[in-house]
């Protein structure tokens, strides 16, 4: 699936520039996030998809640079499901939120996501976190949805997403 969204993005777009993020403390917090996943799953490791993230006005560097949290739910704003972390299937569509840099040119984010238990809802710009599963009190990990012909992933805390 991967090779399939590089191939189509790179049929629409010219790409200039790849650049690899080795960040350990990203590295370590998204490790924390996915063995605490894990634990509160009972003993299930949580579903990782790769998937893209526009950043509109934020320079994607401080995100791929910070050294706490990475994606934050602080610069989210409210979308289609909520005020969340919104990442992408399919490069095309993260290309409308991308970040226009001084000589036009856009940037985006590849990333893995912990995506975990999942749940596809319909529209719902009041969402605030996961909806609780029909049983217990756990919530599920992330929602799901299709927005212009890509499957849309929201997640509403930090530390779930790591830039490749």
């Amino acid at each position: 699936m991967e090779k399939q969204t590089i191939i189509s993005f790179e049929l629409l777009f010219c790409i200039k520039k790849i650049v690899r993020i080795q960040n350990v403390s990203l590295w370590e917090y998204f490790t924390f996030r996915k063995e605490r996943m894990t634990k509160l799953s009972g003993g299930k490791e949580p579903n990782i998809v790769s998937v893209w993230h526009g950043t509109r006005d934020l320079d994607p560097m401080i995100i791929c640079k910070d050294v706490q949290d990475g994606f934050m739910m602080q610069y989210s704003q409210r979308g289609t499901w909520g005020r969340g972390i919104y990442f992408a299937e399919c490069a095309e569509y993260s290309n409308r939120f991308a970040y226009i840099n001084n000589d036009g040119s856009r940037t985006m984010i590849l990333a893995e996501l912990l995506s975990g238990e999942e749940i596809e809802l319909d529209p719902d710009k009041n969402l605030i976190h996961c909806p609780p599963k029909p049983a217990g009190n756990m919530r599920y990990d992330t929602v799901t949805g299709k927005s212009n012909g890509s499957k849309v992933y929201t997640v509403y805390e930090n530390g779930r997403a790591y830039p490749r």
